[in-house]
């Protein structure tokens, strides 16, 4: 079987799952983003060379564990204070590991570890206390992280001249970024008008979820340069590892959740 039809295949049942725990809701989606987490860090510690059992399978087992428990037992009612705080130490994390990256140490694994998983966590504990509407708010985010993904590589391909930045991500041109949020925003404000029908802007809540799920693939481009490797893992076929396929969800799901406490 082909590259191109193993990655139409593994997509589509990416996105179904996606969908389906937003549409089956609570507990159903906590228990998603507990399997994700799992899932990346077990592949960050791979990744770091950590080959013991505690970094392989205790260390997200209990992290994982720790989504479900909040799933289950419950949270403490969180406000917008609380979402900047926790957004606040993710990019505190994701500067930790950009400086440590080279030394593949245990403050650079520690760092990563909670990056990845806080905006999982969170969405989780968002979606648990936020009954009313969580589904649209939750499938409006993710639509567009897959639309503007999907026209930025179609545009890109077609009239894409300019890389954005070439040493980073050089397939990512200025053609396709922009062809691709143009896109994006007209569809996403069309599917709000008449099928998600949220209260707020569609534009506004696009524009924040590419401008910050764009960063997290450049981060994530990044780090895999300086560590050497094309891909995080080979746990998707077609597509990767499992930080391949969520790159443009860590860095862009805490500051999407604070602009809809803030609006």
């Amino acid at each position: 079987m082909s590259n191109v039809s193993l990655r139409i295949i593994f997509g589509i049942v990416y996105v179904g799952l996606m969908l389906a725990g937003a549409l089956l809701g609570h507990p159903y989606f906590g228990v998603l983003m507990a399997l994700l987490a799992f899932l990346s860090i077990n592949e960050i510690a791979v990744l770091a060379k950590k080959e013991s059992n505690q970094h392989l399978w205790i260390n997200p087992i209990v992290f994982a564990g720790l989504i479900l428990y909040l799933t289950f037992v419950g949270a403490r009612e969180l406000d917008l204070k609380a979402y900047v705080i926790v957004w606040g130490i993710q990019l505190a994390c994701l500067y930790i590991s950009y400086s440590e990256l080279k030394t593949k140490g245990s403050l650079n694994y520690i760092s990563t570890t909670l990056y990845l998983w806080l905006p999982l966590g969170m969405m989780a504990i968002w979606f648990m206390q936020n009954q009313e509407n969580n589904w649209q708010y939750i499938l409006f985010y993710l639509v567009t992280i897959w639309l503007y993904d999907s026209m930025a590589y179609v545009v890109g391909k077609s009239i894409g001249k300019r890389p954005i930045f070439p040493k980073v991500s050089p397939n990512k041109t200025i053609e396709g970024t922009v062809g691709g949020f143009v896109i994006t925003i007209g569809v996403m404000s069309l599917l709000n008008l008449y099928l998600f029908k949220l209260p707020m802007d569609a534009y506004i809540l696009a524009t924040i979820i590419i401008f910050f799920a764009t960063f997290g693939d450049f981060v994530e481009s990044f780090m895999k340069r300086k560590i050497g490797v094309k891909d995080s893992g080979n746990l998707i076929p077609g597509h990767g590892g499992i930080l391949d396929r969520l790159d443009s969800i860590y860095l862009s799901a805490l500051p999407y959740l604070v602009i809809l406490l803030l609006l």
